[in-house]
């Protein structure tokens, strides 16, 4: 008898280092099926350089390049929120992520604040605070998405290990009400740690908690690829489509789909 399973959201990370490159992946994730897309904010404060190479041939080195950081005065955040708000219709995750949780905004904690904050002003659907942003701040962030009626993802992010199933747990259950969801992200090195990421939220699976819980690397797909059985309420896709996608822990959009048709969830 098949299981009746309610499908999460499925958000699209949308990494573009240009605003034209984020109108572009946007267009084509919400054509893949996305209801959610979470605009990098960070990422536009990194820029492709290319790198000539003698050895290799003109088509080669046209894609060869590396990723250098632009100072956070090269970014005109007002008018680049106001930019994607216009050519952008899908509800939207505002994310600017310092480099200690994985990012790659190059600026202080004060100046990030301020992104954040100006993100909320604009009445995005949705922004995503740090469960380890100051006290001060993330409460003052709070009070103006209430205002604005932007919703709160509280996230986490380890960069490193993923910790046992029962603090991943205890970690949920402390701050379940910190937002409107919350988000942990775990670095996975092994199916041990996959393992225990499930664990988390099979044992999580008829609490009244919205959550997201995944994991980088091996076995870190695993929970976004049983979601609905895990009663996950977003599951964050990309649009690459890597054959290596799985040992990083991510999955393709259309991919997710399919495997959930596939699956009967």
């Amino acid at each position: 008898m098949r299981t009746v399973v309610n499908r999460p959201q499925v958000c699209v990370s949308i990494e573009g280092h240009t605003v034209k490159e984020c109108i572009k992946a946007a267009g084509l994730a919400a054509l893949a099926g996305a209801d959610i897309l979470e605009i990098r904010f960070d990422c536009l404060y990194l820029m492709k350089v290319h790198q000539n190479n003698n050895s290799e041939s003109d088509s080669e080195q046209k894609n060869q390049f590396e990723l250098v950081s632009k100072e956070v005065s090269e970014v005109d955040v007002k008018d680049t929120i106001k930019r994607l708000k216009e050519a952008i219709e899908k509800p939207v995750i505002f994310t600017c992520r310092n480099k200690e949780e994985g990012g790659f905004f190059p600026g202080n904690e004060e100046e990030r604040v301020e992104i954040l904050s100006k993100a909320i002003e604009s009445k995005v659907s949705w922004i995503d605070l740090e469960l380890n942003l100051d006290t001060k701040k993330r409460k003052k962030l709070c009070e103006a998405a209430e205002k604005s009626k932007t919703k709160i993802i509280s996230s986490f992010h380890d960069v490193n290990k993923t910790p046992l199933a029962d603090e991943i747990v205890s970690l949920i259950e402390e701050n379940h009400d910190s937002g409107d969801l919350v988000k942990l992200c775990f670095k996975t090195h092994d199916y041990h740690d996959g393992i225990e990421i499930v664990n988390a939220c099979w044992n999580l699976r008829n609490s009244p908690h919205q959550i997201s819980v995944m994991g980088l690397g091996p076995s870190g797909d695993w929970t976004r690829l049983h979601a609905p059985l895990l009663n996950q309420a977003l599951v964050y896709a990309t649009l690459e489509s890597d054959f290596h996608l799985g040992k990083k822990g991510l999955i393709n959009v259309r991919d997710l789909t399919d495997a959930w048709d596939m699956l009967e969830y």
